[in-house]
């Protein structure tokens, strides 16, 4: 990066630490309770133990690998918990006993560290690949564009969750292929790393199946890379992703572990597809307008999303020298149809992979319009003026709605504790 580049990003972190900073409160709002553990989310309530029990040293060295690797909670996988054990683990050595005694400040730690700082470096990698930090008010737009997300700020209080390590791997997928620049040398090798990691702990990386072949395609128009380099570099992509998957859960490697695995993902599989419940419920039913209420709330209007989705398509179409668009395209066509037609309940949190990315291109309507500007018909540079004007009303009117919702949500916490 030049001078230019690494200022911007000197900003863009000096933000993304008052934005984390200003979670703490929220998150520290066990403290003070006798029974902090009243105050855990519901899943949280179900996962903390199981970090607590890996945190269990004892004499017998096998006990103690047992108590590591077989976590028992086969719904999310291994690298959340061993990512949540890591974190707390200085405290275990400094506390000794004690620890356990400090539910509060352990269940702080892991909101800020497991939650919100993976959130705020994905949005920095999204920013990055959009705007190479080379304009300071566009990237710094997108990245708080991002991270003001309603359904982004209230995943980032109360609730300390897997979805912000799986989103950050996602982001990280993509900017190792950006900083590949189709060599398809050591950064393509990260980016399968990353996007096993994605897959390692919530199948999610798994959706890269159409971004990935389009990635080589372009690597071969564009670098006019050997057709035989790009079968066998998509086939170590594959090689290393699947490598990933396995040794970052290494309970694979035991039968029991693996087959109880294999019957909650299928269990998990069924609830996706049908609900939680065997009741009828309008709420369970498939297809995109069931999900109008979840997108209204955490959001925006649901045309929003539908419209950049228009705009980035054609963005990847017009924009020349702006694959990335054509990768995040590709990426969001196979995950959006899954999420919008065959997944039944309606969590702010499942759509996260999904609207991230495309908030990301908030940009490209903008970047379609100046083309219209440069053009030497004046009906053209008129129409462009135009739309430039009604977007940036529509951009407006988004950042109300977020920002107004995000502090409703953010002073809400101060008022239940």
């Amino acid at each position: 990066m030049d001078i230019n580049q690494k200022r911007n990003l000197r900003v863009i972190a000096f933000v993304g630490i008052i934005y984390f900073v200003l979670f703490i409160f929220p998150n520290a709002s066990t403290m003070g309770s006798d029974n902090p553990i009243v105050y855990l989310h519901t899943d949280e309530f179900v996962t903390y133990p199981i970090v607590e029990r890996m945190l269990e040293f004892d004499p017998d060295l096998s006990t103690t690998w047992g108590r590591l690797i077989i976590y028992g909670d086969y719904h999310y996988g291994y690298p959340f918990y061993f990512l949540s054990m890591l974190t707390l683990l200085p405290l275990r050595l400094i506390q000794g006993a004690g620890f356990y005694d400090h539910t509060e400040i352990n269940i702080l730690i892991l909101r800020q560290v497991i939650s919100v700082l993976p959130i705020i470096l994905a949005a920095g990698a999204l920013t990055y690949v959009i705007t190479r930090f080379r304009k300071l008010w566009t990237s710094l737009f997108i990245f708080l564009f991002i991270l003001t997300i309603p359904a982004v700020v209230r995943n980032n209080m109360h609730w300390w969750h897997p979805d912000a390590l799986m989103v950050l791997a996602i982001a990280l997928t993509f900017l190792f292929l950006d900083l590949d620049g189709y060599r398809l040398g050591k950064y393509f090798l990260l980016a399968a790393a990353a996007c096993g990691m994605a897959s390692a702990i919530k199948l999610m990386g798994f959706f890269f199946f159409l971004t990935i072949p389009v990635y080589l395609l372009l690597a071969w128009r564009r670098r006019g890379v050997e057709f035989k380099k790009i079968i066998l570099s998509g086939a170590l992509f594959v090689v290393v992703m699947l490598l990933v998957i396995v040794l970052s859960n290494p309970f694979l490697f035991y039968k029991g572990p693996r087959e109880e695995m294999l019957a909650t993902q299928s269990q998990k599989t069924i609830a996706l597809s049908e609900g939680y419940t065997h009741e009828e419920s309008l709420y369970y039913s498939l297809g995109p307008e069931y999900w109008r209420w979840t997108l209204t709330v955490s959001y925006g209007d649901p045309w929003f999303p539908l419209m950049l989705f228009l705009l980035l398509g054609l963005a990847a179409a017009v924009i020349p020298g702006r694959d990335i668009y054509r990768l995040l395209f590709a990426w969001i066509i196979p995950i959006g149809i899954y999420l919008m037609w065959f997944v039944a309940p309606k969590p702010d949190h499942y759509l996260l992979p999904l609207l991230i990315p495309l908030y990301a291109t908030a940009a490209s309507g903008v970047e379609i319009l100046i083309i219209g500007l440069t053009s030497e018909k004046r009906w053209t540079r008129w129409a462009a003026y135009a739309g430039c004007a009604v977007y940036f009303l529509i951009l407006l009117a988004q950042c109300f709605f977020q920002i107004s919702t995000d502090i409703h949500q953010y002073t809400a916490y101060f008022k239940m504790v």
